[in-house]
């Protein structure tokens, strides 16, 4: 019971706290949790359950090249793993991207996805696979160096490469063309292929190289998440400016006023505000402050697709919609908005 406690609390730890990262990283518009725990738990159990017995399928014609030889280990962990992984996790963007189509917005809404069913992944894949067994085996300090090593040095790997399917799905969202949403679709999953199959490439020559391909493999890695770290920066940019746009319109139709529009579209000045709202009103304040946020920048969104996709059946109507619920939700929040003139 020790071991299996210790192999979960290890890997639970590490992966609530890059969750609460990945929603925090979200600054605008946060995604519903329903649909994040959807995609979480996706990755945690039928991913991970799919992953493992296509892979002993694969594994089969593989071992008469013999499990144990250098070629048959690159095979499976090199290339049926990868491919395998990748497919069982990508099934659950695909479906959340044809079942609800509005909750992408773009990139980021599609990395924020595609991270959280790597981070379930993750952690399922390091309790059974990983920590129970080299804990049982090797005893507690070769099993807390591995959890180290899986969560720290290379925690975030399955959030990013998922994370690159997400982004090709969150850029699909936003093309008209059904040619460049393919090819965006297909860039991205070969994306998040090429680097899984790369890792594991360092990770099975650990030995024959003396631990540099796995330098390798954590220098790719972290090279990786920093570059989808600076893709997730400029997506927060246009979401600024697409905010910016949107709510324009609404300060000269007065729906909002000048200063508002000042706090909407700063994220640093929506967290103060929020915090602010939290210490006078605690939840209720909060909750009516998160809502009008919520709904403005919802609001600014769907005028930007409109812009970029056109009418998609209801689109014109959904923006009536919000400028209701938007003078509504303002009448909620005013008093912990600005506290000194209510």
């Amino acid at each position: 019971m020790a071991i299996v406690a210790v192999a979960i609390l290890g890997a639970l730890i590490p992966t609530a706290a890059y969750v609460l990262l990945l929603w925090w990283i979200d600054r605008y518009e946060k995604e519903p949790v329903g649909l994040l725990a959807v995609a979480f738990l996706w990755g945690a159990g039928p991913a991970a359950i799919l992953s493992v017995v296509l892979e002993i399928a694969f594994a089969l014609p593989v071992s008469a090249l013999g499990a144990e030889s250098l070629l048959g280990r690159l095979l499976s962990a090199s290339v049926g793993a990868p491919i395998i992984e990748e497919s069982a996790k990508g099934i659950a963007l695909i479906f959340l991207l044809l079942v609800v189509p509005k909750a992408f917005d773009g990139m980021l809404d599609g990395i924020v996805f595609g991270a959280m069913i790597g981070f379930g992944f993750a952690m399922t894949e390091d309790v059974v696979a990983y920590f129970v067994p080299i804990l049982t085996e090797h005893g507690l300090g070769a099993g807390l160096i591995n959890i180290f090593l899986r969560t720290v040095v290379f925690g975030l790997n399955h959030a990013f490469w998922t994370g690159l399917l997400g982004a090709s799905v969150g850029y699909a969202r936003l093309v008209r063309s059904r040619k460049r949403r393919l090819l965006a679709l297909m860039i991205g999953g070969l994306l998040a292929v090429m680097m899984h199959s790369l890792h594991n490439v360092g990770a099975t020559l650990v030995e024959r190289t003396v631990f540099l391909s796995l330098g390798f493999s954590a220098l790719l890695d972290w090279s990786g998440v920093l570059a989808l770290g600076i893709l997730i920066a400029l997506d927060l940019r246009t979401e600024r400016r697409w905010i910016e746009r949107g709510l324009d319109e609404e300060v000269q139709r007065g729906a909002l006023s000048p200063q508002e529009f000042d706090l909407l579209y700063s994220a640093r000045r929506r967290l103060q505000v929020h915090w602010q709202a939290r210490r006078q009103g605690g939840r209720m304040g909060a909750r009516a402050v998160g809502r009008y946020f919520q709904t403005a920048t919802r609001l600014a969104f769907d005028k930007q697709h409109l812009l970029t996709l056109g009418d998609e059946g209801s689109s014109l109507a959904e923006i009536e919609r919000l400028r209701g619920e938007l003078a509504q939700r303002r009448t909620e929040a005013w008093r912990w908005l600005w506290p000194a003139q209510s």
